[in-house]
């Protein structure tokens, strides 16, 4: 009996001992693999640091590389001198007799619709030019062959305002200019307004078509009388 006790408690150990190695062996196993997820799951992370990380960076660098692609812009322009550097003084006035209108815009191509302003700097007056007019087309081409650049030259932000009387009626001058005054308020807020007859060119670019603080005359004198 003693003996046969003996050979079962053998058993029973041997049994718990096989039990105990594979326990062992069930838990490296279990912590192997947990292991081996983790260290992807960290190397997974890590990549997608990197990732973020470079496209951070990319995104920088498009960034800096866009912000030194822009241009620099002035905020602000200085004032243009109140004595032209481009005045000539007195010029010798010619009138060809086939020119057209055509021609007039062609020599003139930074006019657009009558209006010129420089480029190079701020215009100290924004000044609007009313002409009367009827039935004197050819004066008409004169003067803006001549005024076009004379006032460029002066450099000044103006516009032009031609206002045609239509009709057989007399003539009225004073209506004109009224209904030209109004009409350019319309389009911008003009410092000066300078109301030119059509038949006067100017010839010296030293009359300077800007206001002053009282209304002026600006011929100062006509050819046709000797300039007196």
């Amino acid at each position: 009996l003693s003996l046969y006790v003996f050979h079962l408690f053998y058993k029973f150990k041997v049994l718990v001992l096989v039990t105990l190695c594979l326990m062992v062996l069930w838990a490296t196993f279990s912590y192997l693999v947990d292991s081996g997820q983790q260290i992807s799951k960290a190397k997974s992370v890590v990549e997608d640091f990197r990732k973020v990380t470079s496209l951070k960076d990319s995104q920088q660098e498009e960034k800096v590389e866009s912000v030194a692609k822009v241009p620099t812009v002035r905020s602000f322009q200085v004032h243009c001198p109140a004595l032209s550097p481009y005045l000539r003084g007195a010029s010798k006035l010619t009138f060809k007799a086939s020119l057209t209108l055509d021609e007039v815009e062609k020599e003139n191509p930074q006019v657009a619709k009558g209006r010129y302003r420089p480029t190079e700097c701020s215009a100290l007056q924004h000044v609007a030019i009313l002409i009367p007019h009827r039935n004197r087309e050819k004066h008409l081409l004169y003067l803006l062959e001549h005024l076009h650049p004379f006032l460029q030259r002066q450099q000044l932000d103006y516009g032009i305002y031609v206002i045609h009387q239509a009709g057989s009626t007399k003539f009225n001058r004073a209506k004109l200019l009224n209904v030209g005054y109004l009409e350019a308020l319309k389009e911008a807020n003009w410092d000066c307004f300078i109301f030119h007859d059509v038949d006067l060119v100017p010839e010296n670019d030293f009359n300077i078509y800007m206001c002053d603080r009282q209304p002026k005359h600006l011929v100062v004198g006509r050819n046709n009388t000797g300039y007196r």
